[in-house]
């Protein structure tokens, strides 16, 4: 077992770190974490700059860039169904290495030019966070202790956005020195992603989830979701409220590479600041705070907070857009908007479901919520292209700033109406 499990008490067998007395699995696994995190900062920083290198380096079309966004959220639809089968038969290990191989293939781009191909590449890239993320939450759950999770988790962000920024920035001015380095880059981008999430299985490896599950077929994996989706309505109302989240976030992605090059008219080092370090300065300076707030608040107010917050993002882009003489500078403030309201959905975002989640079904949980980014990701980024063709920059910021508001509304006004019967306060 890569992790031995010691039968002392965890306080007699811990050390302080961050104020927490940590156990000896807690440690050695925040370590592994640590390095993972760093590993995935490079890619990261690659990943930052796909969509302009797409539109301002490659020549791609509205469509393309549309695609390009779809393929993160539509390539983990069947998440849920793998990571049933995963915390069914307790091989964690083994889905997040298969998981890893399947980030190596976008080195391919090495050999191409071709924005068709780099979304088929892209696809497999990201399908790998099907395995990779649920098996990061069970991860978390078995070796680390409860109030505990969202600190350490928020201490990995910290890290990882500490190389991500200055690897985004160096990405930026390798591509506005020379354009063809992106061959380069994507074979970075492989071989770091696969590096992070190879490091990831040698965490999960020999653990075993405390509570038995059902076999691993599929009328099983059926009665599985239908259990969940009819007996825990709080799962599901909260999923319900992030999905309209989602759809403020994918919406307005498509409409970002563009507005910046043809109305802003930034260089890939001007977009890089934007995107790859303003906007992830907040999980940099505040994941950390942030994580150990989400260990003490329940997820419903924590993310109604966070959501309200990042509505700011696309108020200050409309606002962007309608006072032209303020243009860059609206922009890179609304990047600062996203950057703190970011942190905070980040964090919601990967450990919510460990919240609702009974034992033994943690990377149930995070697939069902994973496939429901997939289904939000056939429609959002398709409508959030049609209003910026025919309705314009401004119209699509505006949506935007719509379904974040609802989302925000929704999470505090259900947090303080269960809180006034009691149930969750």
């Amino acid at each position: 077992m890569f992790f031995n499990r010691r039968s002392v008490p965890p306080d007699m067998e811990g050390r302080s770190l961050f104020g927490m007395t940590l156990t000896d699995d807690e440690k050695g696994a925040f370590k592994l974490h640590l390095i993972s995190q760093v590993l995935g900062a490079v890619a990261v920083g690659v990943m930052m700059n796909h969509d302009y290198i797409a539109t301002n380096g490659l020549g791609a079309s509205v469509m393309q860039i549309t695609l390009l966004t779809m393929i993160w959220p539509v390539s983990n639809l069947f998440s849920v169904l793998v990571s049933h089968f995963v915390d069914s038969t307790n091989r964690h290990s083994t889905a997040i290495f298969i998981g890893a191989a399947l980030r190596l293939p976008i080195a391919l781009m090495f050999f191409s030019s071709s924005v068709n191909l780099m979304l088929i590449l892209l696809f497999l890239y990201f399908s790998s966070n099907s395995l990779v993320i649920p098996g990061q939450n069970a991860v978390m759950r078995s070796r680390y202790k409860k109030g505990h999770r969202g600190l350490l988790f928020g201490w990995t962000m910290s890290a990882l956005n500490l190389f991500a920024l200055p690897a985004a920035m160096v990405v930026g001015a390798l591509l506005d020195a020379d354009f063809s380095y992106y061959k380069w880059l994507f074979v970075i981008e492989g071989i770091m992603g696969c590096a992070q999430a190879a490091v990831m299985g040698l965490m999960a490896r020999g653990m075993k989830d405390p509570v038995a599950v059902a076999e691993a077929s599929l009328s099983d994996f059926f009665k599985s979701i239908g259990k969940v989706l009819k007996g825990d309505r709080e799962f599901v109302k909260f999923e319900a409220f992030f999905m309209i989240y989602g759809f403020g976030f994918m919406t307005i992605q498509p409409a970002i590479p563009f507005y910046s090059q043809e109305v802003l008219g930034l260089s890939y080092e001007q977009y890089a600041l934007a995107k790859g370090v303003i906007g992830q300065l907040g999980l940099l300076l505040l994941a950390p705070f942030l994580g150990a707030k989400m260990d003490k608040l329940h997820p419903f107010k924590f993310t109604g907070v966070v959501c309200f917050i990042l509505a700011g993002f696309p108020l200050l882009l409309m606002a962007s857009s309608l006072i032209p003489s303020l243009g860059v500078p609206l922009f890179y403030a609304a990047w600062v908007a996203f950057a703190i309201g970011i942190a905070g959905v980040v964090l919601s975002w990967n450990m919510s479901s460990m919240f609702f989640a009974p034992e033994g079904r943690t990377a149930t949980y995070q697939g069902l919520h994973v496939t429901a980014t997939a289904m939000r990701g056939f429609f959002a980024p398709v409508l959030g292209s049609v209003v910026m063709e025919y309705f314009g920059f401004t119209a699509n910021f505006f949506l935007s700033f719509f379904f974040f508001t609802t989302a925000s509304i929704l999470f505090l006004l259900h947090y303080r109406k269960r809180c006034k019967k009691g149930l969750i306060c």
